[in-house]
């Protein structure tokens, strides 16, 4: 028989708190090969009418699974995230990270769970509502 790790609705992830730097954004860039200059250029930013550089939304996808990574902590993996994406969060700010289980429930034989994530900036305003899936290790997995 196997017993997943106890999850219950209402149980809180986070706050993780973060600060994505030039460099990261940078990083993050080549990594993809794009080099929109709004994100590392201060000038370019404000030409476009954004207050400074921005982070770039899929980075932020990226630092929401990073954090349903740690809280899952090795209890099981991440089959899915989404996000929408509100406002522009600016480099060098900081964020923070919020979550919680919205739902606990079997499908297919194993335990999952659906989770309601939030990228939180600043001034309290959320600029990136998420949303993912994990599905929890039993004992015998």
């Amino acid at each position: 028989m196997s017993v997943a790790p106890a999850l219950r609705e209402g149980d809180e992830l986070g706050p993780f708190e973060l600060r994505p730097e030039l460099g990261q954004v940078i990083r993050y860039c080549a990594l993809q090969w794009a080099f929109p200059p709004f994100f590392y250029d201060e000038s370019a930013a404000r030409a476009q009418g954004m207050p400074g550089t921005i982070v770039p939304g899929p980075l932020k996808v990226g630092l929401l699974y990073r954090a349903v990574e740690e809280w899952l902590a090795g209890r099981g993996w991440i089959r899915q995230v989404r996000a929408a994406h509100r406002r522009p969060d600016l480099v060098g700010r900081p964020i923070t990270i919020l979550g919680r289980v919205a739902r606990v429930y079997a499908e297919d034989g194993a335990t999952r769970a659906d989770l309601e994530l939030a990228i939180i900036n600043e001034e309290g305003q959320p600029s990136v509502r998420g949303f993912a899936v994990v599905e929890l290790a039993g004992d015998g997995d």
